[in-house]
């Protein structure tokens, strides 16, 4: 079976692993690009053990009600933030095993969903790895045959000796939490093997992984039994799943990232479009002061405003490709309450006027 190299784009194959890097000072450390799996996982398991996911994201940029809109990303910088103080808030030992056992597809979000509609579980093994980017992992998976083995590895895109204990456990038990529920509670590893130094109580380890694993083995490395490729994925239809595919592809998401603050303000703005949230209330919902919002906007060269205008055109091109609203009904729904001022606005979004654009298409 020909895998693919390292995600939905084969040049995550060559990022370098910066050692002696600090994860908080690099600047790529705050372009929000990662799909926030983690995050949710997190701050599930917070909840679950009786503590406020609200809280543990105070002061990071972005709340917990956040991560329930479609299109939010965050950095690296917030990711990570957010794992360390969840491992002081737990204490939990084997902190990446708990997450990693939580994930079902659903958890892997449209990629996860995916997986379900191919025949077999090395169809939908490729399909997770072409699209591991979308599905939020931190970690660059690859994977090899040698004889009748599958052997899956993982490496950092950014080397964090802090994170690498919780982001590795919970690679390999989320990857065998979902093949349990893809192809039944039966599957199991060859073999696991850890780079990290022995824990505590090993055993936790076998009892979920139902296999060996090795600890200090110099490489980060799950293998499994080829035979599992070919097994079929219950409720396999040849015709519909083709098409469902197709339909969950196009929900694949396609934008880059953005530096996180910009990033979070949009997705704020994006979602209330029609209201006229002000630059003070905004910098409220998203835990951080007014102050630090005009500073870290101007970092970017970019402001309220301007991302305000962004989100209201991309509301209003859709809209009007999309509906059958009028101009003044359309112009209502991104915040204009008068339509001369929504037509003008238009026009310099774009070059032309609002039935202009919707004609042209």
């Amino acid at each position: 079976m020909d895998w693919p190299v390292a995600g939905e784009d084969a040049a995550l194959d060559a990022v370098a692993l910066h050692a002696s890097e600090d994860p908080n000072s690099a600047s790529e450390s705050q372009i929000a690009e990662i799909v926030p799996t983690g995050a949710r996982a997190i701050l599930g398991l917070v909840e679950d053990r009786g503590f406020s996911p609200e809280e543990l994201c105070r002061g990071l940029g972005f709340t917990y009600r956040d991560l329930s809109m479609r299109d939010v990303r965050l950095s690296y910088r917030q990711m990570r933030q957010l794992f360390m103080r969840a491992e002081r808030l737990l204490g939990e030992p084997a902190l990446g095993l708990a997450l990693g056992a939580r994930q079902t597809p659903i958890s892997w979000g449209v990629p996860g969903l995916a997986m379900l509609t191919c025949e077999t579980y090395g169809d939908a093994l490729t399909y997770g790895l072409t699209h591991q980017q979308a599905i939020g992992s931190m970690l660059i998976h690859t994977v090899e045959e040698v004889g009748r083995e599958v052997r899956m590895e993982v490496r950092f895109k950014r080397f964090d000796i802090q994170l690498e204990s919780v982001l590795v456990e919970d690679a390999f038990a989320g990857f065998v939490a979902v093949s349990r529920y893809v192809v039944g509670p039966s599957f199991a590893p060859l073999r696991v093997d850890f780079s990290l130094p022995k824990p505590s109580d090993p055993e936790v380890y076998r009892r979920f992984f139902q296999c060996p694993v090795r600890f200090d083995a110099g490489v980060n490395r799950l293998t499994i039994d080829s035979h599992w490729l070919s097994a079929r994925l219950p409720g396999f239809d040849r015709v519909n799943s083709r098409i469902v595919r197709e339909q969950l592809d196009s929900l694949l998401p396609t934008r880059g990232g953005r530096n996180e603050i910009v990033e979070s303000l949009s997705s704020h703005l994006r979602c209330d479009i029609e209201a006229t949230t002000r630059q003070s209330e905004l910098a409220s919902l998203i835990n951080v002061s007014e102050r630090t919002l005009r500073r870290r906007l101007s970092r970017q060269d970019s402001s309220y405003r301007e991302i305000r205008d962004e989100a209201r055109y991309e509301r209003a091109r859709d809209l009007l490709l999309n509906s059958e609203l009028s101009i003044a009904e359309i112009a209502e729904a991104v915040g204009y309450s008068d339509a001369r001022a929504f037509r003008r606005a238009f026009k310099r979004w774009a070059g032309c006027l609002p039935t202009e654009f919707r004609e042209s298409r």
